[in-house]
């Protein structure tokens, strides 16, 4: 897959999140949609296509506007997506990008410090448990062995899909990784079905493993 499907709804939501946005947002919110922004969500749903790993129900930490995963996964059949954010803009503007699937609950994005709070206990009895949890913002935190640790006897049968970085220059990049290996040794993944490095269009190094 190499694009993402723009349906007329899914213009309709982006135009209305591009020109509602604060103009203090608005260099973020375009900085969202660029080609590496997409080019690494693509990756994602290629690798899962690939391993035949497509969930019904996604929790992803630090999704930022989720602008560009969400209706990729949706798309590939997941029913349920949960963006776990430390932003209350974040959350609005991610609701904009998404409301098709806000108004039809099939997304959610709750606020909260995925490094400090537990997220086991913020899906209702009804959901589904995530199947699989996406973390692109690896970098920006302290290794998922913290997740885990808060989080434990939770999770423990997910598939988890983890990108991070070697591009330290950044002050918010606060855990970089040497490559795929150091990325998933942090995370303490003991079955890694995937793991690859991506040069972007912006010529940043991506890494990404696939395990649980």
């Amino acid at each position: 897959m190499e694009y993402l499907k723009f349906t007329p709804e899914l213009a309709h939501d982006w135009k209305n999140a591009l020109s509602s946005s604060e103009p203090y947002l608005l260099k973020r919110v375009l900085d969202s949609t660029n080609r590496s922004q997409l080019e690494s969500k693509l990756w994602i749903v290629n690798e899962l296509s690939e391993l035949m790993m497509f969930p019904k129900s996604v929790a992803l930490l630090g999704g930022w506007y989720a602008n560009y995963i969400v209706p990729l996964l949706i798309e590939h059949g997941v029913e349920l997506i949960y963006n776990f954010e430390i932003d209350e803009d974040a959350k609005k503007i991610s609701y904009k990008f998404n409301k098709r699937y806000k108004d039809d609950n099939r997304y959610k994005c709750d606020i909260i410090n995925v490094m400090f709070e537990p997220v086991w206990n913020k899906q209702k009895k009804t959901e589904p448990v995530f199947d699989l949890i996406i973390n692109t913002s690896c970098e920006h935190m302290f290794p998922m062995r913290r997740f885990r640790e808060l989080n434990e006897g939770f999770f423990n049968d997910v598939v988890y899909v983890l990108q991070s970085t070697n591009e330290d220059k950044y002050e918010d990049h606060i855990n970089c990784v040497s490559g795929p290996e150091e990325l998933a040794e942090q995370a303490e993944l003991i079955n890694v079905v995937y793991s690859g490095t991506k040069v972007l269009d912006n010529g940043m190094n991506r890494f990404m493993v696939i395990g649980r």
